[in-house]
């Protein structure tokens, strides 16, 4: 089996593995390369949470950015360019753009943005064009999903991912972080046919223009 590499781009530590851990988990598991990239991270206790749930999970060492409050830019929008391009995933996920929260929203369309300029044979010597972007489900849930992914066999890697997050954990007493991925596996996993599952929103990416490699396709199968 050839080895395929994917990304998760997250607002925060913590996002990436309750939208996408046992995705992840599941797709290392498989023998591919996951890495994850959080575009803000407060010093201290958080990066190590990210650390430790990246290894948890199997995933390599996180890109961490520096940034305090999420803006779109074209600073983070260029560094993150760059990272997609040294990378090369050909599947990528982050948050959907009618998340609740503000810096999620921003990242969507950092992440939009990136993908193009990652693609481009004007910015890179060698491009590197994304096949799919699926977004992710967070706290706020995807009404109609497009793709469900069984995360059966990898569910307990993920829980122990989430609790490599004792700071953000202790927020909820009740155990809402815990309880709420557990319910939302199990939720998906009913609709996909398996005990666990996580969902998604595929996003088209555009394939033609002067800045790609490839403008068109032969078939539709490709």
């Amino acid at each position: 089996m050839s080895e395929h590499a994917i990304m998760v781009v997250a607002a925060h530590p913590d996002d990436e593995t309750f939208g996408c851990g046992g995705t992840l988990a599941l797709h290392v598991m498989n023998g591919h390369r996951a890495h994850i990239v959080s575009l803000t991270c407060s010093e201290g206790e958080r990066k190590d949470e990210l650390t430790k749930a990246s290894r948890a999970l199997g995933a390599e060492r996180p890109s961490i950015f520096d940034e305090v409050e999420l803006e779109f830019n074209s600073q983070v929008v260029h560094r993150l360019s760059d990272i997609v391009a040294e990378k090369r995933p050909e599947i990528m996920f982050t948050h959907i753009p009618w998340d609740y929260h503000r810096e999620h929203r921003a990242s969507y369309k950092i992440v939009k943005e990136a993908v193009e300029w990652a693609s481009h044979t004007t910015t890179y010597d060698d491009a590197w064009s994304v096949r799919r972007l699926l977004l992710m489900e967070v706290n706020t849930m995807i009404p109609t999903p497009h793709v469900l992914v069984d995360i059966s066999d990898v569910f307990n890697k993920k829980m122990k991912a989430i609790e490599c997050y004792p700071t953000q954990l202790a927020k909820f007493p009740d155990g809402y972080y815990r309880n709420f991925n557990r319910a939302k596996a199990v939720l998906r996993g009913v609709q996909g046919g398996c005990s666990h599952a996580e969902a998604f929103f595929e996003e088209s990416l555009p394939k033609n223009g002067p800045f790609y490699r490839t403008k068109s396709t032969k078939s539709l199968f490709d």
